[in-house]
């Protein structure tokens, strides 16, 4: 019994001597992995700051190879209680049962597994170690060449800086006076600007009430010259032909207007062009003499040759309107001839109503006809149906053949019949002679 519970002791103590074990492995490999992560950004880090944040650097990596070493020693601890265990003494051995010695093989076979284990994870961890010792290595070489350019960087700033603060100074104060020109320059184009808008917006708005005005004037007389010969051509041309004319007579005449209008609108332009040579004119000559005279006279002669085209154009404006007057007189007259052809349609209508009138009666009249011929052909086919064999001499050849052959035939019978009684009486008179002899 007590060396059973021996047993049982030392079974329960290499159980946990077992997950001890496995437990450091576990937090052996966690921490060199957490060690490794930190390592790489540390070293990055080194890579890119300073001298101040390197130093900062060398602490953590001194601290990472301290806490390796005490997972290796841990390591080589439980490696060792591990053998301590595996290797027993061969007096307790040949002292358990059989059962406990097949489950000391279990054990002992797990262990060996373990032990295998460890050994993987400990060659693992070494060689991490050794790639950690490599990146330390490169980080402090890459760290020390960012010092020298860091140095040589700061003494050529140093020079530069003051010669730079000189001329930032004195442009700094040609930016200020330039800004504060150019906001001045802003708020005066700004309000100028606002101005001349609100001006230009008020100018369209009026130029724009007009044109709307001329426009519907405009479209009424055109409306009104539509309709006005559409009621004189209708009648005698018939509506589309009529319509057709008419559209195109329109748009003859839009034409002419939009040419007349673009003509007094470039009348517009040059009136203005030459008020203003005109004032520009004055001015100069207030400034100077000689020179501009030149420029004066051929200003002036300039003005004339801008004065005959406005006489063409002026002319050719009252072409356009004697155009107009006459296709005016072409409207009335052709008004006249549609009056005068409404009389003669309205009398021909007249007309019209009448023969209609003596068409009714002669269709009612008709109709009467055609129900007397109706009537008559009813009453012939009667009289037809009644007549007999009048009218058929076949029939009354044949008819009257076999009368003639039936009174042949009746005398032929009276006279046998006289015969017959002849006869009789002669029979008669011969039997009343036998009887009486």
């Amino acid at each position: 019994m007590d060396r059973h519970g021996e047993n049982e002791v030392k079974n329960h103590s290499e159980r946990e001597t077992e997950e001890n074990s496995n437990g450091d492995n576990s937090e052996v490999v966690s921490e060199l992995a957490s060690d490794h992560e930190e390592k790489q950004s540390n070293s990055g880090k080194v890579a890119e700051e300073s001298s101040a944040e390197e130093a900062a650097t060398h602490e953590p990596e001194t601290n990472s190879e301290n806490k390796l070493c005490t997972d290796f020693d841990v390591m080589n601890k439980v490696k060792e209680e591990v053998d301590s265990t595996y290797h027993e003494t061969p007096d307790l051995e040949s002292s358990r049962p059989v059962q406990q010695e097949e489950e000391e093989a279990d054990e002992e076979g797990t262990i060996a597994a373990c032990a295998h284990k460890v050994s993987i994870k400990y060659t693992e961890c070494r060689q991490l170690l050794l790639d950690l010792r490599k990146e330390r290595d490169t980080a402090k070489h890459n760290s020390s060449q960012l010092q020298m350019k860091l140095a040589q960087y700061l003494k050529t700033g140093d020079r530069a800086q003051m010669e730079s603060e000189k001329l930032v100074t004195g442009q700094l104060q040609e930016y200020e006076r330039c800004i504060n020109t150019l906001t001045d320059l802003k708020q005066q184009l700004s309000a100028d600007s606002e101005a001349a808008q609100h001006q230009a917006e008020d100018l369209r708005l009026q130029c724009q009430e007009k044109l709307e005005k001329v426009e519907n004037e405009w479209q009424t007389l055109m409306a009104l010259k539509r309709d006005t010969a559409l009621k004189v051509l209708s009648g005698s041309l018939g509506k589309e032909v009529a319509q057709a004319k008419v559209e195109a007579f329109l748009q003859a005449e839009q034409l002419r207007q939009d040419k007349l209008i673009k003509l007094r609108i470039k009348h517009i332009k040059l009136k203005m062009k030459v008020c203003r040579l005109e004032a520009e004119l004055r001015h100069g000559e207030e400034r100077s003499g000689d020179a501009l005279q030149m420029q004066f006279e051929r200003l002036q002669a300039e003005k004339l040759e801008q004065k005959k085209q406005a006489e063409k154009q002026n002319k050719e404006s009252l072409k356009l309107q004697k155009k107009i007057c006459s296709s005016l007189e072409i409207l009335s007259n052709i008004k006249e001839k549609v009056d005068w052809n409404q009389m003669e349609i309205k009398a021909e209508r007249e007309q019209l109503i009448e023969l209609e009138t003596m068409l009714a009666r002669k269709r009612d009249l008709l109709t009467r006809i055609k129900q007397e011929k109706s009537r008559l052909l009813r009453h012939n086919l009667r009289l037809k149906e009644c007549r007999g064999l009048l009218g058929n001499r076949v029939l009354l050849q044949d008819f009257e053949e076999t009368v003639d052959a039936s009174d042949h035939l009746e005398e032929q019978l009276e006279n046998l019949k006289c015969q017959h009684a002849e006869i009789l009486l002669s029979c008669g008179r011969w039997k009343k002679k036998l009887e009486g002899i």
